[in-house]
């Protein structure tokens, strides 16, 4: 692979990390695996502090006492029952709530219950006790007590309750006893204080009502004097709701209404009985003869003259004296009759006269007495504003006198706004501290100190672990992970008991084979095009470069592949001892001088057809290891072998490490998982580039595939557990 594809791959990789808005949830996962042990130590090193801490901790105990307000609104003097008592707004219980926390309350309550000797509340038990009534705000406070209301200030809440009128005052103590003891000392002497403002208050308006009733007594009684005099001297007296001329205009209308029905009846009569006359009748069916006894008799004796003289008339004849002295008697007693009867008519004309002026003497009445009611009804106007007057200046002196009473009888009851709704009982759990939200919170924290630490270690680590720091950190082609043997084999007993490259013979389709035959494929050894030569290397000792070369070489040689794997690490020779089990032999040096012919110098594998130039420590490795002679040995191989793996020394040590990789096709670096420093590892790849060697890519070896396929790493490990069935340990 050249450099320009190289480079290719990681302005992609680039452009394509600087998409990512957010990190990676699954690299987050992966970093916190990886530091699972710092983030438990941090976790338990916390947790274990925050609870021993909590342990030690002392307790504090809360009792809560309730308050119920019951605002009136302040009205000295009701003068009507229409008024109504408008609710107490959010500024009167704020305004209770800063009573209650008062200085001098709470002063009042460190005296009564002696805090100021109490050591919780800064106070010493030898302190003299208080004597009298003092306020915080005077001289006479002593420090004690001030100290102690200012610490139990600190450990009181007064808080409302919602919209309601219920008010809480809570109080915290290490003595459960005594908060419940102080939190309902403030509350019963808030209603003391309260009451005891009431009944001032209540005294107060009692003194202001009478002496408003005092006053407005005189002055209704004024106004009701003015009011009869205004009346007397205008003649307005009055009985029954009515005064003496409309009582007078009254009668004489009554009375004139009776005349008038007098003299129209009296007229009729006198009319009818001129009418009787006027007919001929000679007044004889007139209502009045016939009531009357002595028209009655002369009618019966006019009857019974008649009838004597019709009797004597018819019996003797007209001209006989007794029948002139009938008829004399007859004209007679009609002559009677006649008189009586004008004197009947005479009667009614003299009544029909004394109707008609009694009826002008009530008409000249009730001129003169409307003309007085005239007068009155002027009058009336003066009369109406002074009774107005006199009425209100009663009903406020009524309203006063009855709340005088009222307030009389008030100043001497209790009459505060508020009452305990609860009284605060002894509580029987600590309030402080609150052991399962302190766990809970212990917990949090450990789990946040312990990320913290993990994110700490992740960022101060600069090894190489993911093929994200391969990409991203160092620019470089990921060419695949190597697992350790132990983490790749279901088989530990025997995986533990071989060398890594003799397991790739004895175990060729395991996991652990496989990931030789990724690296052969990624490196394009099994390519008809391949390269021939490949550099196998590291920045650093022991990062596994030499067992690479040995599994890939194995792995390749189990095929058709003529493969030689030439001991390129003269000072290490972990190669050499490996296949040769420690016993010295001839090698590299020994060709490269000329003094042993290659066919002399290789060693054959005795499990696979590798084939192996080992080496030996040469005595001036500079005068033997020359880039020409390396040259020639390369084309001396490449004309027998089809791959050539040189396993070389590492990179930031030993020169030979980089003449070996610029003579070669493709350099393979290897890091070790988690151990190879970041900084090395650049350094080791800027080296080989600027030394002209073509590296196909970075391979990651001794990974254990456990730890990093669980943490969720984008690499193939991250799902080797779906192809368990495929491998055979």
């Amino acid at each position: 692979m050249s450099n320009r594809t190289h480079e290719t791959q990681a302005d992609e990789i680039s452009v394509t990390s600087s998409r990512r808005l957010l990190p990676d949830p699954l690299e987050l996962t992966a970093a916190l695996w990886r530091r699972r042990w710092v983030f438990t130590l941090a976790f338990v090193a916390t947790l274990t502090a925050a609870l021993a801490t909590l342990a030690m901790l002392p307790r504090t105990y809360t009792a809560t006492s309730a308050l119920l307000l019951e605002p009136r609104q302040a009205e000295p003097v009701k003068v009507n029952d229409r008024g109504f008592v408008a609710p107490a707004d959010d500024n009167l219980i704020d305004t209770a709530v800063q009573i209650i926390r008062s200085p001098n309350l709470v002063l009042d309550v460190v005296r009564s219950l002696r805090l100021d000797r109490s050591a919780e509340f800064g106070g010493s038990p030898d302190a003299p006790g208080a004597v009298g009534a003092k306020s915080l705000g005077s001289a006479s406070a002593s420090a004690a007590e001030r100290r102690a209301a200012g610490a139990l200030l600190a450990r009181t809440s007064v808080r409302r309750v919602g919209v309601t009128y219920l008010v809480e005052i809570s109080v915290s103590s290490a003595d459960a006893e005594l908060a419940a003891r102080i939190a309902n000392s403030l509350a019963r002497r808030y209603i003391a204080l309260d009451g005891a403002k009431k009944q001032t208050r209540n005294a107060q308006a009692a003194r202001y009502v009478e002496s408003q009733a005092a006053m407005l007594r005189r002055q209704a009684v004024a106004d009701d004097a003015a009011l009869q005099r205004y009346m007397i001297r205008h003649n307005l007296m009055s009985a029954e709701g009515a005064t003496m001329a409309e009582q007078e205009v009254s009668e004489l209308n009554r009375q004139i209404a009776d005349a008038q029905a007098q003299v129209a009846e009296q007229r009729g009569k006198l009319n009818a009985a001129q009418a009787q006359i006027a007919r001929g009748g000679g007044g004889a069916d007139i209502s009045a003869a016939l009531a009357s006894e002595t028209v009655r008799q002369l009618r019966q004796q006019e009857a019974q003259a008649s009838a004597s003289l019709a009797q004597r008339d018819a019996r003797y004849g007209s001209r006989h004296p007794d029948v002139i002295q009938a008829r004399d008697e007859l004209a007679d007693i009609r002559v009677q009759l006649g008189a009586e009867l004008s004197r009947i008519v005479s009667g009614l004309r003299a009544d029909v006269q004394v109707a008609e002026s009694r009826l002008a003497s009530l008409l000249a009445s009730r001129g003169r007495a409307k003309g007085s009611l005239v007068q009155n009804s002027s009058a009336q106007v003066g009369r109406l504003e002074l009774e107005r007057r006199a009425e209100a200046s009663r009903a406020i002196y009524n309203a006063y006198l009855t709340r005088a009473k009222e307030t009389a009888q008030a100043g001497e009851l209790p009459n505060a706004d508020a009452a305990i709704a609860s009284l605060a009982r002894v509580p029987t759990a600590p309030s402080s501290p609150r052991y399962m939200a302190a766990a809970a919170a212990s917990i949090a924290l450990a789990i946040l100190v312990g990320g913290l630490a993990a994110g700490i270690a992740e960022y101060t680590d600069s090894t190489i672990a993911t093929r994200a720091d391969v990409e991203g950190g160092l620019q470089a082609v990921y060419a695949g992970a190597i697992p350790t043997l132990s983490s790749a084999s279901r088989a530990r007993t025997i995986a533990g008991s071989m060398a890594p490259q003799d397991y790739v013979v004895a175990r060729p389709m395991s996991l652990f084979t496989e990931s030789f035959r990724n690296l052969a494929t990624y490196l394009g050894l099994s390519a008809l095009d391949r390269p021939r030569v490949v550099a196998i290397t590291s920045p650093l000792p022991r990062e596994g470069k030499s067992t690479t070369s040995m599994c890939l070489a194995r792995s390749l040689a189990t095929g058709r592949c003529r493969v030689v794997l030439v001991d390129g690490d003269t000072r290490h020779r972990s190669a050499s001892n490996a296949f040769l089990a420690g016993e010295a032999r001839e090698g590299l040096p020994s060709v490269l001088d000329g003094t042993l012919r290659l066919d002399q110098a290789l060693v054959k594998d005795p499990h696979t057809a590798l084939q192996v130039l080992p080496t030996t420590p040469p005595s001036c490795p500079s005068a033997t290891i020359t880039e020409d002679s390396l040259c020639a040995l390369l084309t001396a191989l490449k004309q027998r072998f089809d791959v050539v793996i040189l396993d070389c020394p590492p990179v930031l040590g030993i020169a030979e490490a980089r003449i070996l990789a610029r003579l070669a096709d493709t350099t393979l670096v290897v890091a070790h998982w988690r151990r190879t420093p970041m900084k090395a590892m650049r350094t080791a790849i800027d080296l080989l580039v600027q030394n002209g060697c073509k590296i196909g890519g970075v391979a990651l070896t001794r990974v254990n595939i456990r730890e990093y396929a669980s943490a969720g790493l984008t690499d193939a490990f991250g799902y080797y557990k779906k192809f368990k069935g495929y491998y055979v340990d």
